[in-house]
């Protein structure tokens, strides 16, 4: 008699992303440690909003701030990172400027949901309620705050008229209009800061702390 012995199906990046859109830093690391370089840039198609702390504390100081010009991912963008600095400063409230400060260290995948309140393909939306693509729990933030426009390889910001604003590098964004994204530019949503990582910035910086260095 056969018997049929079940396979487990390989677990994917968006098997780790919550409800939120948040990605669990600890199955990361883990994804990070059993998948390539080039499953992660298959499998991650934009950019992370990275918790200004995390970044400063882990991303950035095991890239070395490496700044990505391209937002065609693939294996030669590490060859192609030009290593110029880029350290935006950011400011937080005293609440939110400790390590382990929940929001400040976490990590956003930009992705549509399935029962998104936007059905433009290419508009992410950004608020507190559940319905937003990504979901930032904090009272700073506004319902509908934001959305992040993809065209063309390249990213927008929108502030959709949210009650505490949204900044890029630290300059208002003036409601409705569109200010593009850079990598390595810091994204603040009210008090939250977050910054605009690479994808090879975060598996760089991942597989970096996994071996300790």
């Amino acid at each position: 008699m056969l018997k049929y012995v079940r396979i487990p199906l390989e677990k994917k990046l968006l098997d780790i992303v919550d409800a939120k859109s948040r990605v669990n830093h600890d199955l990361l690391m883990d994804f990070v440690s059993n998948n390539s370089i080039s499953i992660f840039t298959e499998q991650a198609q934009h950019p992370f909003l990275v918790g200004k702390v995390l970044y400063d504390g882990e991303i950035k100081k095991r890239t070395g701030g490496a700044d990505f010009n391209t937002m065609k991912f693939n294996i030669s963008d590490v060859q192609a990172a030009v290593d110029e600095k880029i350290n935006p400063t950011c400011t937080m409230s005293p609440a939110d400027s400790g390590k382990g400060s929940g929001i400040s260290n976490a990590i956003f995948m930009l992705r549509k949901k399935a029962y998104s309140i936007e059905p433009n393909p290419n508009i992410i939306t950004i608020g507190r309620t559940q319905d937003s693509d990504i979901v930032i729990a904090d009272y700073a933030i506004s319902k509908r705050h934001a959305q992040i426009v993809v065209f063309k390889d390249k990213y927008f910001i929108v502030d959709v008229g949210s009650t505490n604003g949204t900044s890029v590098n630290e300059i208002s964004v003036i409601p409705g209009m569109k200010v593009q994204l850079s990598i390595n530019c810091t994204v603040s949503f009210g008090r939250i800061c977050f910054v605009f990582a690479h994808p090879l910035q975060v598996y760089r910086g991942m597989r970096r702390e996994i071996m300790g260095m």
